[in-house]
Parts: C-alpha cells; structure tokens; sequence
C-alpha cells in the first residue's frame, strides 16, 4: 500500500484526556445555535397539538363534546378519553403491583388532579389549537378531595381511586439491626416531626414530542426529548401495540432533564394518538403552566423519627415513620419510599433501625423523580436528624459527624438494608470543607456578631448517595472507525447538558489513541444506536455502564486496530504504541502508519489483514458491569445473608458506586423580616476519578444551585380543594443572580473498585446537600431564639412567622431581633 509507512522523525505522546480539563466538544454547536431541540424542528404536513386540562381536583367526566370544536377552520382532529381507552393499555405502574392500573393517558370516567388532560387538538396552526379548546363542552360532577397524605390515610378519607379501596398502596416496614437493644442503651431519645414540601425540576426545555404514524406499515416515529430511551421503547410500545420493531425513537439534544422526563407517558402518547388518528405529523410542545401542574412533582414526605443516643453524640439507631405522598397516579407509586431503605444510615455507621413507610395517593400532581428518585429525601432527613441530635445534646454538628461516620478502612460497607458501598473517606471530605469554609473562625465570628445583634449560622450537610445504576443495569455502546479513520460513537444514553460527547471523547482519545477531532458522537436514534431496556440517562447511569461499555467497545476495537498495524509495520503486535491517530513502532517512532491507512486495510484492502482478523473495524459491547459483579462477588462481605439480590440473576440490588460529599453553609438572618442571606456556600465532594474536572464542577455548580433553590424557594402549593396555587414562574420562584451565592468547591478522590475508571458519578448529588445544609444554618443562626424549622422551603415569611413564635414564647414579643 503505497505510502502507508512513513519514515519522518516523530515523537510519541501517549495521550492522557482522562482527567484534563478539556473544552466541551458540544459547546460550538450549542453556542452557535446550531441546535436540535424538538421545537426546533421542523417537519412537513404537520399539526399541532394542544391539551385540555382538568380545572377541578376530582370529579367525575360526565360527558365530552367536541362538535363545537370540529368545526373550527384548521382543527384536524380531536381526541377524548374514549379514544384513549379504544386506542391504548393503562399506564403501566413501576413499583406497585397489587392495584391494577386505571390510568389512561387521556382521562378516562374521572379527573384526580387539577392539569389532567381530558382532550387533545390537532390543528393546522397552534393558535387554532388553543383557540378550539375552549369550544370543547365537558360535563363534570365534582367529588370530595384530598391533598394532604396523613389525612388521606383516614379511615373516612376520600378515595383518589375508588376501586382500591384505599389511598394507601404500598406499605414497607423493616427492622435491621436490634433497634429494641439499641433504645435501651440510649442516654437520650429524640422525637421529632418534619416535612418535605414538594418541587420540581423545571428544566429549561419542556417535554416535547414529535408523532408520525404511518399506517401503511403501522410504524411510529417518536422524535422527543426523553431521558430514559429504553424504557420508552418497551413501555410505549406495550402501551400502543406497536412491536419494537415498528417504533423509531429519536432523542437529539435535551434541554435539561432532572429525572422529570424519565417516564413522560401522557406526553409522548398524545401526540401519536393524534398521529394514528389523522396519518400526519404531531407535534407537541407543553407550555410552562402545563408542565408545572402536570408534568410531575417530586413526592412530599411527612418523616416522624424517633433517634436512640449516647451522651458523646454516638447514634445508636432509629425509627423512621416515613410518608410520601405520590399524587394521583400508579406510575412513580411506591418508588420513593422504596428508595429510601437504599440510603437509610447515611454516611453513618447506624446499624440499627426500623422503617415503616407508606405510599399514599392523594389529589395532586403525580410525582416523578427529581435529581435522583427519593434521594433528596432520604438525604434531607438524615442530614437533618443529625443536626436535631446536636442541638437535643448541645454538641458542635461536625463533631457528630466526626463520630458516627463510617471510617475509610470500613470499606466495603454492609449497610443495614443491604447495600454494600464501594470506597470513601468521609472524614476526609469534611474536614476539607471545614478547611475551605474557616469553620473555627467562622464559629468565633458568630459569637462576635451575636453580641452585636446579628444572627450568623453555619449549617453542614454530608452525605452519601447511590450512583452509577445498578449492577443489574444494562447498556450498549457502538464504536466504529470508518475508512478515513475517524471514530463514531453510539450509546443508548441521550445528552440532556451532561457533557456525554466530550467525556466519550476523552474516553476514546486515551483508549484508542486518537485525536480528539478524529472522534465524533451520534445523538440516539433506535434505528442506528444500541439499546436495550435500562437505555437512558437517569441515576448517574452514564458512570456506570455507560463508560463501561464504552472503554470494554474501544479496548477490544483497540486489539483490532494494533493487530492490523503490526501487519502493516511487519512488527509484533506488542511493539506498536497508538498516538495522534497514528501507529508507532514503539523502539522507533520514526516507522508509523496512520488510521486512515489502518481503516483502509480494514474496509478496503484484506490482503493487509493478519490471518483471523475479519475486514471492518466496529464494535458492539452491550451488558452489565462485570467490574462492579467482580468487586460484589469478591467483597466477602457479599455472602452475608442480609444482601438482596435481584431474583434469579445473581446480582446485587442498590447502586453500583457511593460518592459522597460535604456542604457547608453560612447564612446571615435578618430577623425584623426573616430574610436570609448566604455570605458562603462550600462544597467538597467525593466522585472517584474524574473524566473532565471542567465538566464535574458544573455538575457541582448546576446542582448545588438547584438544592439552594428547592431551600429558598420552590413550593408547589395546594389548597384544600386540589387548586395548584404556584402554577407560574410569578408563584412558583426560581433562583436569579442575585439569589445564588459564591460557591467554593472541592474534590477529594477515592477510585471506586466497581468502575474499569474508578469513576463514581456526579450530577444528582450535588442538589441534595443545600436544602439540609440551609436548615441546619438557619436553626443555627436563630439557635439563640430557639427557632425550630421543621419545613422549607426558607422564604423570609415562614422565617419571619417562626422568630415572631419564638419570641412569643419565650415573652419576647416587645423586642424583635434582641437575642437573649
């Protein structure tokens, strides 16, 4: 092969992207606009679709006429519950299978919350759409309503479904531990009650679909902006009859996803029913109003905790009375309690403890996931339960920590319910955000301002949270260098501003020695990329399996590629080295020959092939994570018989890694008008070995700012007839600059046995240690008062409203803001 060694002098640079802050590779086309976001796209004969929601909390649907509304110029088609349930299976339940699923996604007899779709237009122009709403005639009869989930577990309580017979559908209880013995030992017990309000992702991009059916195959294509692909695959496809094999799902770019667009069934279903029913193109894009009331909330929770303690601070073990309240649908049910029992100690060596937990249903948004199913809550509890225990003790927050934490030569850890965490040091990460924070200064300092009127509190949050999926989790990743040489890679996981393209860049920069210019990244597309059902972007998957399959795909392309350069430099395989998208002989780098040149042997020229060595230079790695079933199968810990495993596979439930991390906040409170402001705000965190720092402190940032924001602000609020009071952006408040402090951040690594990378996963973290870290500085800076805060989030009015009790109780109440 004519000029395919070339004889000029050339250094070989082993490439070492892994880790290097590189630039994201996304960041021209996003900047540039150059952009694929669904409203983005535009398609021929297309209708537009719009969605008419229930104004009442529960009520039964008498009657829909859509006559009026047909006859409006440019209205196509419109659909009602009827059509639904001709068209379609129930919405399927993911977590609770004793009750049989009545949800449809159009409604379907009756409406549970206010913003169900109850019809849907398709119009030649939105407007008309919108417009040809108000035409549909609908008859209702109101029912009784109920919206809080303590009383929706009474005896006489009204019934979300009628036919369950309850509000209650699921209830966990488990004992780990001696929590009686534990009790007994204890110096102290301490009670307490707290809540968590509900919020939402908000993602800058709402769910959007594009719906084509074509009847004469009885194929469906589905552009979207979904995170959880494979699952969209199997469960939409069940729920419309369309085999797999018939559904196209195409997802390009996402505008934020926060778990909120894991499962948009009623979005995704609209549209192509109205698709199926007129043979054009539907395109549907939620308005902002309509995706706050509907989309999904995360799930509240009303946390009864009674905690076991030794005089030092020493937690012995607890009762949790846990009740999460899911809204008016099956489909995230039971989830979030469930989720909780995988975090249930914290980062803390509590080996004893009794959980009870109730999935209730009540007449609100259902809830979906936000940064991680249950994760917020479980962290928000545990992280607050500390806090209490120091006050109830008069014992300095970090000291506790310090106490109870599960210490760096504990690893693997056995938690109670089962899980086995794979490395970390959280002393380390703490003592590290004391550093960065001045904790001691800062303790003196409040002591100072504390004399002069002024309320300074500093609040730690630390935690550990699941990562990575689980090791049951599936994924596939194609890698395939073409005849020029250059890499394109596939993965089942859609990029929602996670950086996927650039850290598979770096990835197969360092694996296969390549430039990063020669490497680009497919966006999903079922026909072309691999999936499976576990396909998607959700719980931290892509350090997990992802870069898994990822690094297993290019080292066995890699084997292929060296094979073939050895034939072409008439060298032992095991002298070439890959460097610069080029070949080296490794005594004398002089001798190379490029990937171009290797890929045309491949594609092109089989005499150039080693014997055994097929033509082509594409791989497929689709499975689990055999790094992580090794580290499991390895742990001796794992034959303890208290470790759950999936039935019938073999391998362990929970997550795959456990980064932990560190918040501390420092918070000054005005109280004349309860106002706080957040002078400081640390994060330190533990994330195994990083792919891109860059990228990581982000994440740190991103989420961070979204958990300061769950602490001041967002509340989605009902009365007491199922009204949704913050429906807008004017109620339902998001952070600006002005409300986003200086974050100062850190990292402290702890490689994770369970990753080929010795990655642990970020993204989800970070927005779960502000809203605890918030509390507990608040409480602190109002210690003084003996201000209790057993529910965010902290607008000045709640704080306001308790320093007044406060003050009342202790006779205060003629001297505002005088500490005593």
């Amino acid at each position: 092969m004519t000029g395919m060694l070339s004889q000029q002098k050339q250094e070989v640079k082993e490439p070492k992207l892994i880790g290097a802050p590189m630039k994201r590779v996304e960041d021209r086309r996003l900047l540039l606009a150059d952009t694929e976001f669904v409203d983005d796209l535009r398609m021929v004969d297309v209708l537009y679709a719009a969605v008419l929601r229930s104004p009442y909390a529960h009520a039964k649907v008498i009657k829909v006429d859509t006559e009026k509304a047909l006859q409006i110029p440019g209205v196509v088609a419109v659909i009602t519950g009827e059509d639904a349930k001709r068209l379609s299976n129930p919405l399927p339940s993911y977590s609770v299978s004793q009750f049989k699923s009545e949800e449809y996604f159009l409604a379907v007899d009756e409406v549970r919350y206010v913003g169900e779709p109850v019809a849907a237009v398709a119009a030649t122009e939105l407007a008309i759409a919108e417009d040809a709403l108000e035409a549909i005639e609908v008859e209702y009869e109101q029912l009784p309503v109920v919206v809080d989930p303590e009383k929706a577990m009474e005896a006489d309580a009204p019934l979300v479904f009628s036919s369950f017979g309850t509000n209650v559908v699921a209830h966990y209880h488990a004992v780990w531990g001696d929590v009686d013995g534990a009790f007994k030992q204890a110096d102290a017990i301490v009670k307490e009650k707290i809540k968590l309000h509900r919020f939402s992702s908000t993602p800058l991009e709402t769910v959007s679909a594009i719906a084509k059916f074509d009847a004469g195959t009885g194929g469906l294509t589905l552009e979207c902006n979904a995170q959880m692909v494979g699952h969209v695959m199997v469960v939409v496809s069940n729920i419309l009859n369309i085999p797999t094999h018939k559904l196209r799902l195409i997802v390009r770019d996402i505008g934020g996803g926060f778990g909120i667009k894991t499962r948009p069934w009623k979005q995704l279903l609209i549209p192509s029913a109205l698709s199926m029913k007129t043979g054009r193109p539907i395109k549907y894009v939620e308005e902002r109003r309509e995706h706050l009331m509907a989309s999904g909330q995360t799930a509240g929770g009303v946390f009864g905790i009674e905690v076991a303690v030794k005089k030092d601070g020493t937690i012995l073990g607890y009762r949790l009375h846990d009740i999460d309240n899911d809204g008016a649908s099956l489909t995230y049910a039971g989830t979030y309690a469930s989720m909780h029992a995988t975090l249930i100690n914290g980062a803390y060596k509590i080996k004893n403890v009794e959980w009870d937990a109730y999935t209730v249903l009540t007449n609100t948004c259902p809830s979906m996931p936000n940064r991680g199913v249950g994760k917020p809550g479980i962290v928000y509890l545990v992280e607050r339960m500390v806090d209490i225990v120091s006050q109830e003790l008069h014992l300095d927050p970090a000291e506790v920590r310090m106490k109870n934490y599960i210490q760096p030569d504990e690893f693997p850890y056995l938690s109670p319910s089962g899980r086995v965490y794979d490395s970390g040091n959280y002393p380390a990460v703490l003592k590290r955000a004391l550093e960065l924070a001045g904790y001691s200064e800062l303790r003196r300092r409040q002591s100072e301002m504390r004399k002069k009127g002024k309320y300074l509190g500093i609040g730690l949050s630390t935690y550990v949270h699941g990562s990575s999926a689980t090791a049951r989790e599936i994924e596939g990743v194609s890698v395939r260098i073409d005849s020029r040489g250059k890499v394109r890679v596939a993965s089942g996981s859609p990029d929602m501003g996670t950086s996927h393209a650039t850290a598979f860049t770096q990835i197969m920069a360092d694996e296969l020695g390549v430039n990063p210019d020669d490497v680009s990244v497919a966006s999903f597309d079922s026909e072309f990329s691999p999936w499976t059902p576990w396909s998607g972007t959700h719980a931290n998957k892509f350090s997990g399996p992802d870069v898994e399959a990822a690094v297993r795909a290019a080292r066995a392309l890699r084997g292929k590629v060296l094979a073939i350069a050895a034939q072409i430099l008439k060298v032992d395989q095991g002298k070439v080295r890959l460097s610069g998208s080029k070949a080296f002989v490794k005594d004398d780098p002089s001798r190379f020959t490029t990937y171009a040149d290797i890929g045309k042997a491949a594609y092109q020229n089989p005499r150039y092939l080693p014997e055994g060595v097929e033509p082509g230079l594409e791989y497929t790695y689709a499975g689990n994570n055999p790094t992580a079933i090794d580290s499991f199968l390895a742990d001796p810990k794992y034959n303890v018989g208290e470790i759950q495993l999936v039935t019938g596979s073999g391998t362990p439930t929970g997550f795959l890694t456990y980064p932990s991390s560190a918040h501390i906040a420092v918070v000054e409170v005005d109280a004349e008008t309860g106002k706080l402001d957040i002078l400081n705000y640390v994060i330190v965190h533990d994330s195994g070995k990083i792919i891109n720092p860059m990228v990581v402190q982000g994440q740190v940032h991103g989420g961070g700012v979204h958990g300061i924001a769950t602490g001041l602000l967002e509340e989605f609020i009902y009365d007491d007839d199922g009204q949704l009071l913050t429906s807008t952006f004017m109620d339902y408040l998001k952070p600006t600059a002005c409300e986003v402090p200086h974050i100062i951040d850190d990292h402290l690594e702890t490689p994770s046995p369970r990753s080929i990378l010795g990655i642990k996963g970020v993204g989800e973290g970070e927005a779960l240690g502000p809203l605890a870290a918030l509390i507990n500085a608040t409480e602190d800076a109002l210690s003084p008062l003996k201000v209790r805060i057993r529910q965010a989030p902290l607008t000045p009015e709640r704080v306001y409203h308790l320093i007044r009790e406060a003050e009342a109780k202790k006779g205060m109440a003629d001297k505002p803001g005088e500490p005593k």
